[in-house]
């Protein structure tokens, strides 16, 4: 069953249930009206004659008693009598009156009754005495066909559900009219999303959906055109990436091939101690990279999945910075370039892991040094974080070097991602330090974040909690 099919569906039931209750309530309600309204003229009916023969008595004549009779008229009466206090008994001229004179006795007190004929025929009869100074002078009865009634209520009612049918039919015509319309409306862009997506799932990245609208189906169409961007920039990251890895593995893994085979070679000649030592320290170098690569992606998986244990330990903020950057010191003299630390006096210690602490510095420091020229300046800064108030410390790794676009800043802490090159040739990486360290401050429930400008140096900033006593 298509949408179409099923919502018109929906409709239908939903509106026969209104109608059916909407329906039942209007009848319901006229038959009460009616029956109440035919009951409230046959009692008037009924007392318009009982009046009507008490002014005849009151002439005292008994001609005009039986003239009163004799006028007695209407289609639901079906028979009436007058017994005097004689039993002397007049009757209307209605055609069964004769038939129900079994009926005509007399009666002191007022009373109302339903019966059914010997005929099968349903009577609603009234029978009242006449008083005249508190004396009996005769009983009035008047028998009314419930049968003639019933039928004029039924024949109301077939009115109004006739009228009901008509506005039924209407409103259920209207409504499919409208809920196909309503659907067309909604039915094009989920096409128009479905296409898209068909195309998507072939390998064609070009799909895109062109929806005006700016309720729930326009947002969902922009939400699908943001998803093909980054299905686009996921695509193109992935090349990026197999290049990257590719590159971290062929180089060192070439660097060993080569050197294995010289060193094979070397057996039994005559090369010099020095060229073999060469090519050993090569083989550690290039064994050491690979290690250092494969060890960084097991920590960053372990790290995203939780798995990862880190030992909890009061630390010494600034006794973490001087070591870090001690060992950079070196670095910084054989790149000509300059390296300062401020720590601020007496920080608070935090809750964390050493070494972890330790690699969050030695990546950003690692990744300034990558992207600053000769003369540049990098500084370590710490403080109490002038961001998140004194119950956190801060520590800031500027550098003056080619700085980062905003787009790329806001990319940084992804793995795998590198910045793209643009004015300044940037050395190449796996991308996985600064997502590294990313996820190291997080484990310490911290943040780290960056700022920069192109050609104006990179700020990275990541504060952690001082340790609550």
């Amino acid at each position: 069953m298509n949408l179409r099919l099923k919502f018109t569906s929906f409709v239908l039931v939903l509106l026969l249930i209104v109608i059916f209750f909407v329906s039942y309530t209007i009848y319901y309600t006229q038959k009460k009206f009616l029956t109440e309204q035919i009951q409230f003229n046959t009692d008037t009916s009924f007392k318009l004659l009982l009046n009507s023969c008490k002014e005849a008595l009151k002439i005292n004549k008994e001609a005009q008693i039986v003239e009163a009779m004799v006028s007695i008229y209407e289609p639901a009466i079906v028979y009436a009598y007058f017994v005097s206090e004689n039993n002397d008994v007049f009757v209307s001229k209605n055609n069964a009156a004769s038939v129900f004179i079994s009926r005509a006795n007399a009666s002191s007190v007022y009373k109302s009754e339903k019966y059914e004929s010997l005929t099968g025929e349903n009577i609603y009869e009234y029978s009242s005495p006449i008083m005249s100074n508190d004396q009996y002078i005769g009983t009035f009865i008047v028998g009314f066909s419930q049968d003639y009634i019933d039928s004029r209520i039924n024949e109301g009612i077939s009115v109004i559900i006739k009228k009901i049918k008509r506005i039924a039919i209407i409103s259920i015509l209207l409504s499919i009219l409208g809920a196909n319309f309503v659907l067309a409306l909604f039915i094009k862009p989920i096409r128009l999303l479905g296409k898209a997506a068909k195309k998507i799932s072939e390998g064609d990245m070009s799909a895109k959906v062109d929806v005006k609208d700016s309720g729930e189906i326009g947002q969902l169409a922009k939400a699908f055109n943001g998803m093909i961007t980054k299905i686009k920039e996921t695509d193109n990251f992935k090349d990026e990436f197999i290049s990257s890895v590719s590159h971290e593995l062929r180089t060192p893994l070439s660097a060993i091939d080569g050197y294995c085979n010289l060193l094979i070679r070397a057996i039994g000649k005559n090369y010099s101690h020095e060229q073999q030592l060469k090519g050993l320290n090569i083989i550690k170098e290039a064994t050491a990279r690979l290690t250092k690569f494969i060890n960084s992606v097991l920590d960053l998986s372990k790290m995203k999945t939780g798995i990862i244990d880190l030992k909890m330990v009061p630390v010494h903020i600034e006794e973490v910075i001087k070591e870090t950057v001690n060992l950079f010191e070196s670095l910084a003299t054989a790149q000509d370039k300059h390296l300062v630390y401020k720590v601020q006096n007496n920080l608070l210690t935090v809750n964390g892991n050493i070494e972890k602490i330790k690699k969050v510095i030695t990546n950003i420091l690692e990744n300034a040094f990558k992207f600053t020229r000769v003369g540049d300046t990098v500084t370590v800064n710490t403080m109490l974080s002038p961001s998140y108030g004194n119950e956190y410390i801060e520590v800031w790794i500027a550098d003056t070097g080619i700085g980062i676009s905003k787009e790329d800043v806001e990319r940084v802490f992804e793995k795998f991602y590198q910045v793209k090159e643009g004015k300044y040739k940037k050395p190449k990486g796996t991308g996985l330090g600064l997502s590294i360290a990313y996820e190291i401050v997080k484990l310490h429930h911290g943040n780290i974040w960056a700022e920069s400008e192109i050609g104006k140096g990179t700020v990275f900033k990541f504060v952690l909690p001082v340790l609550k006593l």
